[in-house]
């Protein structure tokens, strides 16, 4: 194998989970290892040396009854009753020479005459190390009031069995660890990551067929993946969404372009067959009016379809809306003066909200022009702003024809025009705009019902 696919494979999240769970598995193996193996190792020293002391203690308390005779007779006494593991007994006396002693066979070896002993007493200890021999002696003393000294040994080849055995073993269990710890890896990276694999089965099948509203199940674990799977869902559910909006621009699009083009080409057609320069200059007339129109019915759908699926972009800052409809109000009397009519405000008090006042004037600027136009020569209008608990509320009254009751629902759609309105200028996308705008700022608009004749918009945008 290659150093690239080497690299190429551990690149791979499969392997890489599977070398992760094995790695983990060894060093803890290990771990485990060295902590028994250390507990075990302790525990031996400290039972030996709690046997020492014990044994040290019995034999100065014969000593103390009846000399040497007596720690010989109870060591005797001991290693009959006892019979298991051999220890180690011997008794210096006051000049140093050896006056009785047990020693084991094979421990002759061991230097028992090292002037450290000499210095023991209970609670020190001292190791003995054979030339020959894998282990080693533990021993400890005690000096007599007559200046004899009490050596007590005993062997640690019960540890170094212990260590020896653990030597031995721990390589073949590692290595069994090692391929469990594989064998799960892969069975657990196949199990964690079918979740995945399932996307991109799904992904693959969607841009083959193009059918966005499949959607993937969710596990409900909560975890990273699951996680995955529902921005999945959503990130479908968003395009799907977008697709959906931008095909339902195109089809108003392609509707409402039909009238201005068909106007185009019936005033060419009839100009061609005039032949005079007043049918042609009628004819550019209307082409520069048409061309116009369809300028501002393409940006009105944009604009509409951008803040239905989200995308519009909004300069949100602080403003005021008494304000902002005090300029409106301002800029729309000059207009209603043409008809001989009056617009009043009333807006007692700043109302502070976070918008964007271009698009926050376009809305009032509608339902204003709305209100004009449909309202009769010499009528008043009204536009009204107040707080109402966390809201901010504006409305415009007109004395218009209103709006039926069985189109309240509609008169929100693009490209709706109702029955009474059949007759007057507009695109039908006025109301459509000041809709999607109002709830991009995260507010609502309705018609209120008014008991005499005439219309109430209201809009609702929160502090």
């Amino acid at each position: 194998m290659s150093w690239k696919t080497l690299v190429k494979a551990l690149q791979r999240i499969n392997v890489r989970l599977t070398l992760i769970v094995t790695l983990a598995a060894a060093i803890s193996s290990t771990l485990v290892y060295g902590l028994l193996l250390t507990s075990l190792f302790m525990g031996y020293g400290v039972q030996d040396r709690a046997e020492l002391d014990s044994r040290l203690l019995s034999y100065w308390a014969a000593w103390q009854y009846g000399g040497y005779q007596a720690v010989l007779d109870q060591a005797t006494e001991d290693m009959k009753a006892h019979g298991g593991r051999p220890f180690l007994l011997k008794m210096n006396g006051p000049d140093g020479e050896m006056v009785g002693a047990l020693i084991p066979g094979g421990w002759e070896q061991f230097n028992l005459d090292e002037r450290d002993l000499n210095h023991l007493m209970p609670g020190l200890y001292e190791t003995l190390k054979g030339e020959e021999e894998s282990y080693a002696l533990l021993i400890t003393g005690a000096v007599m009031d007559d200046g004899s000294l009490l050596l007590v040994g005993l062997s640690t080849e019960d540890r170094q069995f212990l260590v020896a055995l653990f030597q031995r073993s721990f390589p073949l269990a590692l290595a069994a660890i090692i391929l469990a710890g594989t064998i799960v890896g892969i069975l657990a990276s196949k199990r964690l990551l079918s979740p995945i694999v399932q996307l991109n089965d799904e992904i693959d099948h969607i841009i083959v067929t193009g059918e966005l509203s499949r959607r993937l199940g969710s596990p409900g674990t909560g975890d990273q993946l699951d996680k995955l799977i529902s921005r999945y869902n959503r990130l479908l559910s968003r395009v799907e969404s977008l697709i959906r909006g931008m095909k339902d621009t195109l089809n108003a699009v392609a509707h409402d372009l039909r009238t201005p083009l068909t106007r185009l080409r019936g005033h060419a057609e009839l100009a061609l067959r005039e032949g005079n320069i007043a049918a042609y200059e009628e004819a550019l007339s209307v082409v520069v009016e048409q061309t116009d129109q369809t300028g501002a019915l393409l940006s009105s759908l944009m604009d509409i379809a951008e803040a239905e699926q989200g995308m519009l972009h909004l300069n949100i800052v602080p403003c005021d809306l008494s304000q902002l409809a005090f300029e409106v109000v301002e800029m729309y009397s000059f207009i209603a003066e043409e008809k001989e009519q009056v617009i009043h405000l009333e807006a007692p008090e700043p109302l502070p909200i976070l918008g964007d006042p271009v698009r926050l004037r376009q809305v009032l600027g509608n339902l204003l022009d709305n209100a004009v136009k449909y309202s009769p020569d010499g009528s008043d209008i009204e536009v009204h702003c107040r707080f109402d608990g966390s809201m901010c509320i504006a409305e415009v009254l007109d004395r218009g024809p209103g709006v039926p009751e069985s189109e309240m629902n509609r008169v929100f759609e693009r490209l709706y025009r109702g029955d009474r309105s059949r007759g007057s200028r507009g695109l039908g996308l006025g109301l459509s705009m000041v809709k999607v705008l109002v709830e991009t700022h995260g507010g609502s608009v309705h018609i209120l019902p008014r008991a005499n004749e005439g219309s109430c918009f209201q809009i609702r945008i929160p502090r």
